[in-house]
């Protein structure tokens, strides 16, 4: 087992430095290293939240079941091949005795199984050697956006690192052996590679063919997600594109206009279609979601709302208390756990942080500095935060979930000339 260790520990190494290496790496120095260690303290930090403290929690609960497919792997190679590629268990009683299994082809949390089973074969079933791979894969990501970030927008380039690599719940939660660390890594890429093409940036051979890789991840975690973001994206490389030849939409007036008129179109589309994506389905896993985790968070301090229906009319009167609970709560006072107690003072500071925002809003130079790629940045972020204030009642899981528009967040509100100055104060 010190063999197995060491073996990890030296391609860990090797995979960091080849990520430091990096061309667009360069732009992230010196915060690099200390942002890639911080990162990897926070993965094996996270294990010992959950394995000493809480004593269970999905990371556990994805270890231990991915057990069963490794033991598979050891006794009969293919048949666990053939359940990794195709899905094909063995037996039916080895499918009951797995979890997620009952929508094994959409479970994302089932996909997460396979893929934690590999690295168990890889590491020797260590946990926290694991949780280090998922650290650097979601570095990876991260670091790559707010590199991407910091030369397309120069004048962004601290608040892309302190939002992307150091802010302490996103530090975190997309830290270790959990979904969102895949979640967080493959978004970020496949944001930080859009952003290269709409800016003339050629990717490299290697990019291009990292990308469906990338790209599956995404979807496959967070459908929903991905659609959303990866619809934004589009508009923007294309409004991109054409605004290189389109004169009218060489100004942000004319760039809004088109944006808006996508959506519009989106919508129509989205309001006629049936299915997964139809906005009837959306609505009822909202409000399934929610009834579920509520029934399971009632002991401590949650997320109420006095009438939630699965209609558009209800969701849109409690969108304003569920953007506002995604972003600010739990605030300090509702709880007195030390977990709550670090959320709530880091959400006084989200707020201190919006405040400021706002103050230096009544700035004309702040007005002419918005840009298209900040306006799909902000819908993404209202539109997230409605749908995991709505369906997430319990607050650890909301600190945990929000992490997915929580840096994009941080770094608009770090783009007001207060800010700006407090950050040029970083070396």
């Amino acid at each position: 087992m010190l063999l197995v260790y060491i073996i990890n520990i030296l391609l860990l190494f090797v995979l960091g430095w080849l990520l430091y290496k990096q061309n667009w790496a360069q732009n992230l120095k010196p915060y690099l290293l200390p942002a890639l260690a911080l990162k990897l303290v926070c993965g094996v930090l996270l294990g010992v939240l959950y394995f000493h403290y809480y004593g269970a929690g999905d990371t556990i609960t994805y270890f231990n079941a991915s057990q069963k497919l490794t033991q598979l792997a050891h006794e009969n190679t293919g048949a666990y091949w053939r359940l990794l590629l195709f899905n094909e268990f063995p037996s039916e009683s080895f499918k009951e005795s797995v979890p997620f299994t009952r929508f094994a082809y959409f479970s994302n949390s089932f996909f997460l199984l396979k893929i934690i089973s590999l690295f168990n074969l890889l590491t020797g079933s260590s946990y926290y050697l694991i949780g280090c791979y998922f650290s650097l894969f979601s570095f990876w990501g991260m670091a790559k956006l707010a590199a991407i970030l910091a030369q397309g927008f120069p004048d962004t380039r601290k608040a892309a690192i302190v939002a992307l690599l150091f802010f302490p719940s996103v530090a975190f939660w997309s830290s270790g052996l959990l979904k969102d660390a895949v979640l967080m890594g493959s978004m970020c890429w496949v944001m930080a590679f859009v952003l290269q093409l709409a800016h003339g940036k050629k990717p490299t051979i290697v990019t291009w063919l990292l990308l469906p890789l990338q790209l599956y991840l995404f979807v496959k975690i967070k459908i929903f997600f991905a659609a959303l973001l990866l619809g934004l994206l589009a508009c923007y490389l294309i409004l991109g594109w054409l605004s290189r030849t389109i004169k009218p939409l060489q100004t942000i007036k004319g760039q809004l206009l088109a944006l808006v008129g996508f959506i519009v179109v989106a919508g129509a589309i989205v309001w006629q279609i049936n299915g997964i994506f139809s906005l009837a389905f959306i609505t009822e896993q909202l409000v399934k979601t929610y009834n579920g985790m509520l029934a399971l968070s009632l002991s401590g301090p949650h997320l109420s709302y006095s009438s939630l229906e699965p209609t558009i009319a209800s969701i849109v009167a409690n969108a304003p208390k569920a953007l506002f609970s995604a972003i600010y709560r739990p605030i300090i006072g509702e709880s007195s756990e030390p977990l709550y107690l670090l959320l709530g003072l880091e959400n006084l500071l989200l707020f201190l942080l919006t405040t400021i925002a706002l103050m230096s809003a009544f700035s004309k130079s702040w007005v002419q500095h918005i840009k298209l790629w900040h306006v799909v940045l902000l819908l993404f972020i209202v539109v997230s935060a409605i749908v995991i204030g709505i369906s997430t009642p319990n607050f650890g899981t909301l600190s945990r979930y929000r992490i997915i528009f929580l840096p994009f967040l941080v770094y608009l509100l770090l783009q007001n000339r207060f800010a700006q100055r407090w950050l040029a104060w970083l070396h």
